[in-house]
């Protein structure tokens, strides 16, 4: 009996040691693997880029820049002492620099024959053309020269065609899609108004391109002339003249009235006759 409490004693010891022993060699193998894993990194955001810096003054203007519209104009005005030379002149200059002519006139005048020419000519020979012209002459009677802006007219047109444009292909699309006779008309009446819209500011637009790619220049030169001397009529001649044109506005006017003096004359006759019987 005490040999087998001997041997059960033993046994539950062995038990006890093997289960010690893994529990040590458990906890070493956690404490090898937590210092062999990485230490945990925190995830942070990563910080967000600086927006860019805006772009120099100059780079800003040059992005909504407007290419400038002028439309530009000039008169001169001058004497000259040979018409047809001048004229060649003026013509030569104006071929020279592109340019054609619109309109040309002669006039004489009381004292003077004048020239007048108008020449349309590309808005970068312009100023040219009106140097070459210039040479030569002393002194303009008028020299005008004038640029005008339409440059915020044209960029209004161009923003209204557009939009208007943008109206009509919606019309478009609700035309297809339309089913009831009524509203095809109606669909259709409304793009016949803006179709009419449409070609009234491109037609503007067209005027105005050629206005500022065309300058115009209109030129006057003249040369003088003798005056004409008016002699003074002898007073009793002029006299005469005047009475006879006054009994010739006479005799017409009694003619212009002859049934009326007919009827008053045989009445009158009438009358005498009775009057001198009495």
């Amino acid at each position: 009996m005490r040999t087998l409490s001997l041997l059960s004693f033993l046994v539950l010891a062995s038990t006890l040691f093997n289960t010690c022993s893994k529990g040590n060699k458990s906890g070493n193998f956690e404490t090898v693997a937590e210092m062999a894993s990485p230490p945990e990194v925190e995830s942070k955001a990563a910080p967000e880029a600086p927006p860019p810096p805006p772009p120099p003054p100059g780079e800003a203007k040059a992005d909504v820049a407007l290419e400038i519209k002028l439309i530009k104009t000039g008169t001169l005005e001058f004497q000259t002492s040979d018409l047809g030379n001048t004229y060649q002149r003026i013509r030569n200059a104006a071929q020279i620099n592109t340019g054609f002519l619109s309109n040309e006139s002669t006039t004489n005048e009381y004292d003077r024959i004048v020239q007048h020419l108008t020449i349309r000519v590309p808005s970068r020979n312009f100023d040219k053309l009106v140097d070459a012209v210039s040479k030569g002459v002393e002194h303009f009677d008028t020299k005008t020269i004038e640029a005008v802006d339409v440059t915020e007219e044209f960029v209004d047109a161009e923003a209204r065609l557009k939009t208007k444009k943008q109206v009509e292909l919606r019309y478009q699309d609700l035309l297809k899609r339309a089913n009831k006779i009524s509203e095809i008309l109606e669909i259709e009446r409304q793009i016949g108004e803006l179709r009419a819209e449409i070609e009234s500011i491109e037609g503007r637009l067209r005027y105005l391109n050629n206005r500022v790619d065309y300058s115009t220049l209109d030129i006057s030169f003249y040369k003088k002339t003798p005056e004409h001397r008016v002699v003074e009529e002898n007073r009793f001649g002029r006299a005469f003249r005047n009475g006879w044109d006054g009994m010739v506005s006479l005799m017409i006017g009694l003619t212009s009235i002859w049934p009326f003096l007919l009827i008053f004359g045989v009445g009158g006759y009438f009358f005498w006759r009775r009057w001198r019987k009495k």
